[in-house]
């Protein structure tokens, strides 16, 4: 008995968009300039399953499909058309300033305490559950005051110094 590739999956169907699909992207891919391997990752794919894409063995799921084109920075319509694709115009995230305390340190969401964020002078603090919300009322004080702990533990209340872009996360909790 002979095994003959038909063209169609176990189920009969024809996989030719699906091989149409997997060249297209491999275009789009190769024009970005990235390997297989950094494009999947760059996606959270392994590089054996990107392989399948492109080769048209695997049968990608509309969220991997999204992925794909927001991976390359187009449309989804752009994997399945043979026209240029046009890059995707997404406006640049908008630019957050936190209040910083003479010592450096920033109001930021490593400051829940207690499932709250305490803002506001001593004798008048507000207490909220939403970061942005404490940031939004920060925005509208005078001279921005928080409370955060001090190098003991303790917590206390700062003023801001400045107002600037935060940092990384990973410094912005140990600031």
């Amino acid at each position: 008995m002979a095994f003959y590739i038909t063209g169609r999956d176990s189920s009969g169907v024809e996989n030719n968009i699906r091989k149409k699909l997997g060249l297209r992207v491999k275009e789009l891919r190769a024009s970005t300039g990235l390997s297989q391997e950094a494009f999947a990752d760059k996606c959270g794919f392994a590089r054996s399953y990107m392989s399948r894409v492109e080769r048209g063995g695997a049968n990608p799921s509309v969220d991997a499909l999204q992925t794909l084109a927001d991976a390359l920075g187009v449309a989804l319509s752009d994997l399945f058309t043979e026209r240029p694709a046009k890059a995707v115009k997404r406006a640049p995230a908008p630019v957050v300033e936190v209040p910083y305390a003479s010592d450096g340190s920033c109001f930021g969401p490593h400051l829940i305490r207690s499932g709250k964020f305490t803002v506001g002078d001593k004798d008048d603090e507000v207490q909220f559950e939403k970061y942005e919300e404490a940031l939004a009322y920060l925005r509208r004080m005078g001279v921005a005051k928080w409370r955060r702990p001090n190098a003991a533990g303790s917590w206390g209340i700062v003023n801001a110094v400045r107002w600037a872009e935060p940092l990384l996360k990973s410094k912005l909790q140990t600031a």
